[in-house]
């Protein structure tokens, strides 16, 4: 996932065995991977897993303290990722301004 390294904390809840929750835990399988990890090595990560929760959500804050709420329960990983990645890419323009200057 590209612009992890602009994202400071991450929650991810959902039931573990929910039909619904089938994106929210690929998406968690994919940013546990190595490569992510190193790639932003201070990003905190809550996992809440409950047979009571009802609708699987994504919480993010992003590194300016703009936060994201996800109801994955209707989305594909490839939508999740395009949602986070919608504000990092702003991030990342912002950040490509300033070293060039």
């Amino acid at each position: 996932m590209r612009g992890i390294q602009f994202i400071e904390k991450m929650s991810i809840s959902f039931a573990p065995l929910a039909k619904n929750a089938r994106s929210a835990r690929t998406f968690l399988y994919q940013v546990t991977a190595d490569r992510h990890k190193d790639a932003n090595p201070k990003l905190s990560m809550t996992v809440n897993q409950n047979d009571s929760i009802k609708k699987p959500t994504i919480e993010i804050v992003y590194r300016d303290k703009k936060k994201l709420v996800i109801d994955s329960s209707n989305l594909k990983v490839a939508d999740i990722v395009k949602d986070i990645g919608k504000h990092t890419k702003k991030l990342q323009l912002e950040e490509d301004i300033k070293s060039s200057s």
